[in-house]
């Protein structure tokens, strides 16, 4: 198993249509009271810290299609997805607006998503609550204009989080979709923001994928699509080719005889194509929160997928 650490955005990216006039406010309000320790932050994005002793814990899932439980961002709950595929905080819109978030006047930045492009503004929260522990340290985006997967995900409202390794690498992180809980044990290690990467066997060949818990299928490359000969060449063409916003991003249909990681095979397996990323020897995302019949420990001190019954 690999690591990378990328800021990689994955198919939880919380974000309202267009947060044009949202930022501008939210940049009015830091400009007119500067918090240097916190502009900072989005100046070196690290992961976040536990303030005081770091406690372990058993949550239960929410309704949604993928891992959600609630968390305090700035004192304000709200549902987050707990996402092993992106790196640091992503938060609508109107929760960026609930919390009051602190977003300095800044460039956007592009980050990688599936099928189409999007910009994010970084801003800084001063605290998170999650778990029964309390982060301080880290960042959190916001899209200047997005989709509405989170919806689509299970999360009900417009105030909404993700939560990534940032904050997750601070414990051994265990889901259990059967039972529809998340066990969290301390970790001694470095916290750190990026994301893990393992071998899959699809159709008999093997490609490094991104283990994400915040989704719930398997998204192919196009290129491996086609080397598994399950897209022509114009079809890849048209699936390499990302959309100027998620409606307008390109998607592909295929399925699987086999998928295998591990002591596990899966057959006649539904998968997505689809561009995220151009690197040749990434194949794609495997979205664990669609394979939930075992539970996935993910060791971020040692880098490794554990999977047990």
């Amino acid at each position: 198993m690999k690591k990378r650490a990328i800021l990689l955005l994955c198919l939880t990216a919380c974000a309202a249509p267009d947060n044009t006039a949202l930022i501008e406010e939210l940049e009015a309000a830091a400009s007119a009271k500067p918090r240097p320790e916190l502009r900072a932050r989005t100046l070196n994005p690290s992961a976040y810290r536990p303030i005081g002793p770091l406690r372990g814990a058993t949550l239960l899932m929410i309704e949604g299609k993928v891992p959600i439980v609630l968390a305090r961002i700035n004192g304000v709950q709200m549902p987050c997805i707990l996402d092993t595929g992106t790196t640091h905080i992503v938060m609508s819109g109107a929760a960026a607006r609930a919390c009051n978030l602190y977003l300095p006047a800044a460039p956007s930045m592009e980050l990688l998503t599936p099928g189409y492009s999007a910009r994010f503004r970084m801003g800084a929260p001063e605290s998170v609550e999650f778990a029964g522990n309390r982060f301080s340290g880290g960042v959190a985006l916001v899209a200047e204009r997005g989709s509405d997967i989170a919806r689509r995900l299970g999360i009900k409202g417009a105030v909404h989080a993700t939560i990534g390794t940032a904050i997750l690498s601070n414990f051994l992180v265990t889901f259990d979709f059967k039972a529809r809980k998340i066990e969290l044990v301390p970790s001694s290690a470095e916290p750190f923001a990026g994301v893990m990467w393992t071998e899959v066997r699809i159709n008999g060949i093997t490609k490094f994928m991104l283990i994400d818990s915040g989704a719930n299928g398997i998204f192919l490359e196009p290129a491996f699509a086609f080397e598994l000969g399950l897209i022509s060449a114009r079809q890849q063409k048209r699936l390499d080719t990302k959309g100027a916003t998620y409606l307008q991003a390109h998607f592909g249909a295929v399925e699987l005889d086999t998928v295998a990681f591990g002591p596990l095979v899966f057959t006649n397996v539904f998968a997505h194509v689809v561009k995220m990323t151009d690197d040749e020897s990434r194949g794609g995302l495997l979205g664990i929160a669609g394979l939930g019949k075992h539970r996935w420990t993910l060791d971020y001190a040692r880098r490794r997928l554990l999977l047990s019954e």
